[in-house]
């Protein structure tokens, strides 16, 4: 079936350990993304992580910048320090056409509790942007992510990158108590029956299409998600419309 992709889970840059083929500029990722007919990504650069969130989140937002179907996201750093969450820190979001943020707690040295962000995840939660996290990298723990999802239950939160064995045992409990809370599909669909057992109990809703490109190959993601053993109109859930709505829930 012919379908419509918005992918939420890439980035640009070359990282320092190397991969396939890395998208080095957003003419890049286009180009991937035209082959592999995805119509629409959320992207950022690899340097917010390896590097500078600083420097990084200047980067994407000049990459994305002449690209009608990029969207960017910027990496967030305690806002007591002033790195990165400043004066007009909102405005500027819109102004670069960031949608949505990450962050990488432990690789860049923080907590991501209610004493650090407390007022800044409260008036994330009311604005409705979508925060990323990552299983995949020195993010977070499972410990920490559900502090985090009890102490913000507003906030909409996007997990990414997510094991394959037993991981319905730490995700369903988040699903089920938190209306607000994500999961992106580029491992998840790599286990067998995972994707339409979790579908088949909680509804297509909070489920977001990721390729996780250029770590994997976008192809793995797509054709998971367009043989999974559930509806069509699931599928076009996950595709692109879930992700469509938060955007357009969305105030900035």
């Amino acid at each position: 079936m012919e379908m419509e992709f918005f992918d939420v889970n890439a980035f640009i840059g070359r990282p320092v350990n190397s991969v396939y083929k890395p998208a080095l500029t957003a003419a890049d990722m286009i180009a991937e993304m035209d082959k592999q007919k995805i119509r629409k990504a959320l992207v950022w650069h690899v340097f917010q992580y390896e590097g500078s969130p600083v420097q990084g989140n200047r980067m994407i937002t000049e990459q994305i910048a002449a690209e009608e179907r990029l969207y960017g996201c910027w990496t967030i750093l305690p806002p007591q320090t002033g790195e990165v969450i400043g004066d007009d820190f909102f405005k500027k979001m819109k102004k670069g056409k960031i949608v949505a943020l990450n962050a990488f707690p432990q690789w860049h040295a923080f907590l991501l509790s209610k004493t650090v962000f407390g007022d800044f995840f409260d008036e994330l939660s009311e604005r409705k942007i979508p925060l990323f996290l990552t299983m995949g990298r020195q993010c977070i723990s499972w410990e920490a992510l559900y502090s985090l999802m009890k102490d913000f239950s507003k906030l909409t939160c996007v997990l990414c990158d997510i094991g394959i064995w037993g991981v319905d045992r730490y995700t369903w409990p988040l699903l089920q108590k938190f209306r607000n809370f994500y999961i992106e599909t580029s491992l998840l669909s790599l286990e067998e029956g995972g994707l339409e057992a979790a579908v088949n109990k909680f509804g297509a809703d909070n489920f977001l299409f990721g390729t996780g490109f250029p770590v994997r190959y976008p192809k793995s993601a797509i054709l998971q998600l367009l043989h999974a053993d559930i509806p069509d109109k699931a599928k076009e859930k996950i595709a692109f419309k879930n992700f469509r709505r938060i955007l357009k829930e969305e105030k900035l």
